[in-house]
């Protein structure tokens, strides 16, 4: 077995393959350079979201199959049968070092270590047909992985005592170079046989199991962490004390909004120390510990019902609920780019976000109903539009993804993929691409990008390829061909919600049609975003 092991620091791009046995050795040791020992190191600094240098220094490896360059473009030479299970967000080695002495258990294991960052650890499960083949080409391969990474998360992770990270099965899956010289190597492993199925999986055959809390405070507040539960549902119990108390003032009897606090907080479930310690801090209230620790034992002694009944409004308390139940199951964005919001479920084999439409609308209700929180078709707009929802820009996420330049002129080299006589195409093609990606990002809003390509040629040229090409895959969704300047207000609409329209046949365009493409060219709806090739 050959595995891909790439170098792309942002200097250097390099791709080789080993043997497995080869990079296990390799995995035990440290390099001279301590690639990995020094990204450990640093991790612990490094806020969430910034770019280390020094994890784009450590090597990929590429599991699922070997690779080659063909022509540049780095191909699927020979298919693995390798699935890659990933446990994350570990507290550090001694929680690797158990998940690892987990899965040796299993003879389907074939190989497992912990990650380059330390907090993780790997799982390498070998699958093959019944008569110990793989798939010969890449698209039997994606079918094969796909069925493959959901039988191997649906046997392991009941045996886990960690939730495995879900992650889209694709063949360029990667992790880390590593070095775990304890790690679990089996050569021996019995591979999981399965035969090749036709169609890609369903994308909600694995649903998360919901736990119930037992914890009085995530019971009563849910999705708070404790302190943050103990800080809301004592200023709820303060301000009911307050209410019933008529007005209180500094300086007035404080025995009896002792008592009232302390009765509230009671039934509120916070335990007698954690109310002493919050009425000692809360700066309406005099710090006499002595009182206060006396008047809250003796409430507390005397009361009964802990716990039944919180200080919340009704209202408060259904928001909360709604805002966790919301959180823990769906993951929401609001793209800016088509003005919906999208949706995935979390802890499911569904990768994609979809826009939300009615009948997930219904199913998310169903659901929270299931679990008896009391959420309803209104409820779910209404959450859907505020700003629970965060705002997602593509072209801003793709963007500030992109590796550091290497300088070389890639514009260019597109262009040149184009047969073209005119000496100037270069570099008309490269005013109005940086324009294109100028205005997607509403640069320059008080100028037009006047200039749009016509690409002449026969039929069957590969004309339309090249255009849908322009867009990486991860922003296709926002290229179309198929747009009808007859209807004005569609058309309006695409200029805003597409960022690539090829206009197909460019000679059919009536002559009536023509002003209103030229108005549309320059109009403020093109300058968000929409832009022309034409042929």
């Amino acid at each position: 077995m050959r595995i891909t092991q790439i170098r792309d620091d942002g200097r250097v791009n390099t791709l080789r393959t080993l043997k497995i046995e080869q990079l296990v050795e390799q995995m035990k040791v440290e390099t001279k350079a301590q690639l990995v020992s020094g990204m450990r190191e640093v991790l612990p600094y490094i806020f969430p979201g910034d770019k280390n240098d020094y994890v784009q220094k450590v090597p990929k490896l590429l599991p699922a199959a070997a690779f080659v360059r063909k022509n540049g473009v780095m191909t699927m030479d020979e298919y693995n049968g390798v699935v890659m299970l990933q446990v994350n967000n570990l507290s550090g080695p001694m929680e690797a070092a158990e998940v690892k002495e987990r899965v040796k258990e299993f003879p389907q294991t074939y190989l497992a270590f912990t990650g380059s960052s330390g907090k993780s650890v790997k799982i390498w499960v070998r699958f093959t047909y019944p008569d110990d083949l793989l798939p010969g080409n890449r698209e039997q391969a994606e079918l094969f992985h796909a069925h493959a990474y959901r039988l191997a998360v649906k046997f392991y992770q009941p045996q886990l005592p960690f939730d495995i990270d879900l992650k889209e099965p694709l063949l360029e899956q990667y992790c880390r170079l590593t070095f775990d010289p304890e790690l679990y190597f089996n050569p021996e492993a019995m591979p999981v046989y399965m035969k090749q199925p036709m169609a890609m999986p369903g994308e909600t055959t694995y649903r998360e199991q919901v736990k119930a809390e037992t914890s009085p405070l995530q019971r009563l507040v849910p999705g708070y962490e404790s302190y943050k539960a103990l800080s809301v549902l004592f200023e709820a119990a303060f301000a009911r004390a307050l209410d019933e108390q008529h007005g209180y003032q500094p300086g007035d009897d404080i025995h009896s909004l002792l008592v009232c606090l302390a009765g509230h907080c009671f039934r509120a479930g916070i335990p007698a120390e954690d109310t002493v310690r919050w009425t000692r801090a809360h700066y309406r209230l005099p710090d006499d510990e002595f009182l206060i620790r006396e008047t809250v034992q003796n409430v507390y002694r005397t009361c009964k019902g802990f716990a039944d009944k919180s200080s919340l409004l009704p209202e408060q308390l259904f928001v909360m609920q709604m805002d966790e139940f919301m959180k823990r199951r769906y993951e929401f964005r609001f793209n800016l780019l088509t003005s919906q919001v999208e949706c995935r479920q979390r802890n499911s084999f569904d990768f994609y976000f979809r826009p939300v439409n009615k009948r997930l609308m219904a199913s998310i209700t169903m659901n929270a109903q299931y679990e008896g929180l009391k959420l309803w078709d209104k409820d779910v707009v209404r959450y859907l539009n505020s700003d629970h929802v965060p705002v997602y820009q593509p072209i801003e996420e793709f963007l500030y993804d992109l590796p550091r330049w290497d300088g070389k002129d890639h514009i260019g080299d597109l262009a040149k993929r184009v047969p073209c006589n005119n000496p100037h195409w270069a570099q008309l093609f490269r005013r109005w691409f940086l324009s294109m990606i100028a205005h997607w990002r509403g640069l320059g809003k008080n100028h037009a990008n006047s200039t749009s390509p016509i690409l002449v040629g026969p039929q069957a040229y590969r004309k339309s390829t090249f255009c849908r090409l322009i867009l990486p895959p991860c922003l296709q969704a926002y290229y179309t061909d198929s747009i009808d300047f007859s209807r004005k207000r569609d058309a309006e609409l695409y200029l805003n919600r597409f960022l690539l329209i090829n206009m197909d046949e460019f000679d059919q365009i009536g002559i009536n049609q023509q002003p209103f493409l030229k108005i549309s060219c320059k109009s403020r709806s093109l300058i968000h975003g929409a832009r022309m090739l034409r042929r």
